[in-house]
């Protein structure tokens, strides 16, 4: 899934400045979004504690770090003959489409997806929604089913990345035909965990080895950016407005969203953490100004700076700033 801020191709390079404290350990992820950098850390073979205050994020952690073994079916075997995820995958791509609220809202009104596509993701959700209710599947199945719905409705939306505004005109992927495909797991360390929960408290009640950092940089709320994966996380039935058809979601800005409330959450996040090493990943133009981070973080341990680009990473003394800033703190 296409996600605002995602390190994909900045991996190589994370890994690299966290190998230089420790191979192995504890590799938290306060601010973890869908995964991308904890799921790439448990390959590599670090213990996973993930978080993050959105639902359809934490159903990705769920499905990409904490799952680790194909998809457990369990009751849906018993009552529906499906005993694997070839047959999970078949099940829901023979699923009859479906008229509904996704059909009306976002794809009649408001063409995020052809209405074709539209009524094969009505009836995928409707579907995971009833075995949710029913007690078919547990929380971890169910976030697993989420995650993968929504990274697959993803591959067929009619948007630039995110679900703020779609494209005037349908895109070819927008014209393809949606398949559902179940997430499968990251392989590596099987004791790792995803918490539905505040970075700040999440640091607070948690010790580990790295701590990693990478919070919001601006004032984009990523609840309004993703508000259809949210509410379809959520099981909420959406009552879209205007023309993108964002719902009003009940849930607060992130301080870090907020330039006046950034450096201090910030402070006393950092003043919580109990870990050997923190790595800070930010941008010199972020709501909370790097001279004001560098001087919290001395106070915890050593500093030492990287600047690198998508291609890897350099120490400053050889290279010139760019818009990713490390700083790596050792305890």
């Amino acid at each position: 899934m296409r996600y605002l801020g995602s390190k994909t191709l900045l991996l190589e390079s994370i890994l690299n400045i966290t190998r230089s404290y420790s191979e192995g350990g504890v590799f938290c992820d306060p601010f973890g979004g869908i995964g991308t950098v904890g799921s790439y850390m448990k390959k590599n073979g670090y213990q996973i504690l993930s978080g993050d205050i959105l639902h359809f994020a934490h159903c990705f952690q769920v499905a990409l770090i904490v799952q680790n073994q194909s998809f457990f079916c369990g009751n849906l075997e018993e009552e529906y003959g499906i005993g694997s995820d070839e047959e999970l995958n078949g099940y829901f791509n023979r699923l009859k489409p479906k008229d509904g609220w996704l059909v009306r809202g976002y794809a009649r009104e408001r063409q995020f997806f052809t209405v074709e596509n539209a009524m094969c993701i009505q009836a995928c959700i409707d579907c995971i929604w009833e075995w949710k209710n029913r007690k078919m599947i547990d929380e971890e199945q169910y976030s697993i089913l989420i995650a993968s719905l929504i990274h697959c409705m993803d591959k067929v939306a009619n948007t630039a990345g995110t679900y703020y505004a779609y494209l005037k005109h349908y895109y070819r992927k927008a014209l393809g035909k949606f398949r559902f495909q179940v997430l499968k797991p990251v392989s590596g360390s099987e004791r790792n965990r995803a918490l539905l929960m505040d970075a700040g408290e999440l640091v607070r009640k948690n010790e580990c080895d790295i701590l990693y950092l990478d919070p919001p940089y601006n004032t984009r709320n990523y609840g309004r950016y993703y508000h259809l994966p949210e509410n379809i996380a959520m099981l909420r039935i959406p009552e879209p407005v205007g023309k993108a058809g964002m719902s009003v979601l009940r849930s607060e800005m992130s301080n870090y969203n907020n330039k006046g409330k950034a450096a201090g959450a910030f402070r006393q996040l950092i003043e919580n953490a109990r870990a050997g090493c923190i790595i800070f990943h930010y941008t010199d133009k972020g709501l909370i100004d790097m001279e004001t981070a560098k001087e919290i973080l001395r106070e915890k341990g050593q500093l030492e700076e990287f600047y690198f680009d998508c291609k890897g990473y350099n120490t400053m003394s050889s290279s010139e700033p760019s818009q990713h800033h490390v700083i790596k703190v050792t305890l």
